[in-house]
């Protein structure tokens, strides 16, 4: 049983050294226990230091207060006082909202919370979980922003990642040493020093820009995600990467779910990866008339994937800049007329921390390669480590945290608006889904599903 004193606060000792800074939260906690009393104990060790709670006995002696209530931890060595009290502060940080049960609970509430910045249920409603219909249609709602820190898109993208495992054949920390070494220490399994491209993204971008069936080309396909989700959400796909090691890596990762069935119940499309130069890409893929050009680009150097030559992470930005255009004027060639190329692309800087204005290279160069620049939508992502690297980066040198990527959206018609509207009405039964059943992988219950036995399964996952 936990023993807790009342324990008058001049006897209170904080700890001189604790790493955490409280002051810009003490106002906001005073007003909770002006309005809903003291209810979570200091904890303190034997000698009256506190270990868990300095927000919460400053904001008691704003308040004026005696005395507070306390919890002495007897039971744990001066290490474990030091290690729990680290830990105790860190915890704030592993949590997340959902924000769709936070405005379910706001909307039963009708005490201010304003104060304690809460956004009115109203308009966390309507950002999050308005328009069901558009969501059920679309997976999203197809807004300009897609937030990768949602529960949901969370949730949706575990599902994915226990089935592909795209990381294989990539070698660990091409972000660079220091990021892998934060994760050994950090004991991070999904902190690699390596990106992997966010399913989720896929399963949206192939849902709103390709028909179901479609053909999907992919110039610079590294891991496996695009090709398998591309599989399994009912279309084919066809990917170059330089690595071959990273092709035999894909491929193993389609033979392992090779016995699932797509989301309309009919066996996988074999993806086809093949190893080449995507500069020559007209000779490693014969075929033309795609439905879809889906790609995400190496960002220069920001990942160095090999010590190729051919490998245009390894050139100057100029050359860089003449390869990569050499591989989307061909690549877009082979996009039929009317379809979509979606970019995935994120800034990069120069050794002087300008940035390149390598968004603004892709989109000129997708333009000059026959394409109209047709859609933005930034992907904010999740913070991982950044919380723990921005300090020293934005002190040093005044470069803010990128939290976020960018698709672009470029579509190729050499019509008029009149045959574009045409086109997107005769889509239109097959581009969107039409209820969330066809949106929702048939094993994401954890057990591979033959054909036939789709209609067994609950999809109302989300």
């Amino acid at each position: 049983m936990i023993n807790i004193q009342n324990i008058e606060l001049g006897k209170l000792k904080p700890y001189k050294n604790n790493p955490r800074k409280n002051d810009g939260a003490v106002d906001k906690l005073a007003e909770s226990i002006r309005e809903f009393g003291f209810k979570v104990p200091v904890i303190i060790d034997k000698n009256f230091e506190i270990v868990a709670g300095h927000t919460r006995v400053k904001a008691a002696t704003k308040l004026g207060l005696d005395s507070v209530p306390c919890v002495i931890a007897e039971d744990l060595t001066p290490e474990q006082v030091k290690a729990f009290r680290l830990v105790e502060n860190k915890s704030a940080e592993w949590s997340e909202w959902d924000m769709e049960m936070l405005a379910a609970e706001l909307e039963g509430i009708k005490f201010d919370l304003t104060p304690f910045d809460f956004t009115p249920a109203e308009s966390v409603s309507e950002q999050y979980t308005a328009h069901p219909s558009l969501r059920e249609k679309f997976i999203v709602p197809p807004f300009s922003i897609l937030d990768a820190r949602q529960g949901e898109w969370q949730k949706r993208k575990k599902k994915w990642n226990e089935i592909i495992q795209s990381g294989l054949g990539r070698d660990e920390g091409l972000l660079g040493q220091g990021l892998l070494d934060l994760a050994i220490k950090m004991n991070s399994k999904s902190l690699t020093g390596t990106s992997i491209f966010d399913p989720v993204l896929t399963e949206i971008l192939l849902h709103w820009f390709c028909p179901k069936g479609g053909r999907v080309l992919d110039p610079f396909a590294g891991g496996s995600v695009r090709g398998l989700i591309t599989a399994f959400t009912g279309r084919s796909y066809n990917g170059v990467d330089l690595s071959g090691e990273q092709v035999e890596a894909n491929i193993a990762n389609y033979e392992a779910v090779s016995h699932n069935v797509d989301v309309y119940g009919d066996p996988l499309k074999k993806p086809s990866w093949q190893q080449g130069d995507s500069t020559e890409i007209d000779k490693h893929i014969k075929e033309k008339d795609f439905d879809m050009l889906l790609t995400c680009p190496p960002y220069f150097d920001l990942e160095q994937y090999s010590d190729d030559p051919q490998d245009i992470s390894n050139m100057t930005y100029e050359d860089f800049l003449t390869a990569y255009e050499t591989i989307f004027q061909k690549a877009i060639a082979k996009v039929k007329d009317n379809g979509f190329i979606a970019v995935v692309v994120g800034e990069v800087r120069d050794k002087d921390g300008n940035y390149r204005n390598f968004i603004g290279d892709t989109v000129e160069i997708c333009k000059r390669a026959g394409a109209q620049y047709y859609n933005e939508i930034v992907l904010i992502t999740m913070l991982g480590s950044l919380p723990i690297r921005i300090r020293r980066q934005f002190e040093a040198a005044r470069k803010v945290g990128n939290t976020h990527q960018k698709a672009l959206i470029f579509f190729k018609s050499k019509g008029g608006k009149a045959e574009l509207k045409d086109y997107l009405e005769d889509m239109s039964d097959t581009r969107h889904l039409t209820n969330m059943k066809q949106s929702i992988l048939v094993f994401l219950k954890g057990k591979p599903v033959k054909s036939g036995e789709i209609e067994k399964y609950d999809f109302n996952l989300f």
